[in-house]
C-alpha cells in the first residue's frame, strides 16, 4: 500500500476545485467531498470565495466547519493549476490499472468531461487514490485543465436531453462510484430488491 493510501486507510478520492463560478456549486462540491471521505479538496484560484471556516462570510457550509478545524478534511489553496498539479503528482500512490494509468508516478488526475478519450464511469476505471477535476458549469474544462489530466471519465446518459449535468450532480455520481469501487461493492449485485 502506498504512503497516501496507508495514511488514509485505502484509496481515497480527492477533488480539485477550479474554474467553478457559482457559489452554491462550490458549497455543494465541498459537501460532497466531505460526504464521500475526501481527505482534501485542492482549491486553485477561486479568489471570489472564502475557504477559511472561521472567516466572516465563509463559503464553507456550517456543517463542515468543525470537521475542517479538526482536520477530517483539509482545504489546500493554490494560486495556479500548475502548482496544484505538481502537488498532486508529488503524492505517492500505487496503481493497479485503470484510466490514466500511463503515468506511473504520483496520484492520477481524472477529468470529468465528455471527450472522445473519456472512459465510461460505469467501468470503474480507477487504480488508486485519485484526484478528480470537474469542468466549469457552462464551458466545461479549459484546455489547460484538460492538459493536466491523466485521463477522463464520462457519465452515461440515456435520455434525449442535454449532454451535460450540473457540476454538483456529476461530482456526486463520480464520487459515489469511486466509493463503491474502493469498498469492493458491485453495482446491481445483491442490491436487496425483491419481486
Amino acid at each position: 500500500m502506498s504512503k497516501v493510501d496507508e495514511e488514509t486507510g485505502g484509496p481515497r478520492p480527492y477533488l480539485i476545485l477550479t474554474n467553478i463560478s457559482k457559489r452554491q456549486n462550490v458549497r455543494n462540491l465541498l459537501q460532497l467531498s466531505a460526504a464521500f471521505g475526501c481527505p482534501a479538496v485542492f482549491v486553485v484560484g477561486q479568489p471570489s470565495f472564502e475557504f477559511d471556516p472561521d472567516a466572516d462570510g465563509t463559503d464553507v457550509p456550517s456543517q463542515l466547519r468543525e470537521g475542517i478545524r479538526r482536520g477530517t478534511m483539509e482545504i489546500v489553496r493554490f494560486d495556479g493549476l500548475d502548482e496544484c498539479v505538481a502537488h498532486v503528482k508529488s503524492m505517492d500512490v500505487e496503481r493497479s490499472g485503470g484510466a490514466g494509468d500511463d503515468r506511473r508516478r504520483g496520484m492520477p488526475i481524472l477529468g470529468v468531461e465528455i471527450d472522445e478519450s473519456s472512459v465510461n464511469l460505469e467501468s470503474e476505471p480507477f487504480a488508486s487514490s485519485t484526484a478528480f477535476m470537474m469542468g466549469n458549469e457552462g464551458s466545461g474544462m479549459s484546455p489547460k485543465q484538460m492538459a493536466a489530466c491523466d485521463g477522463f471519465v464520462r457519465i452515461s446518459q440515456y435520455g434525449g436531453g442535454t449532454a451535460s449535468l450540473n457540476v454538483s450532480v456529476a461530482c456526486g455520481l463520480v464520487l459515489h462510484r469511486f466509493d463503491l469501487w474502493r469498498r469492493g461493492e458491485r453495482v446491481g449485485v445483491g442490491c436487496g430488491l425483491r419481486r
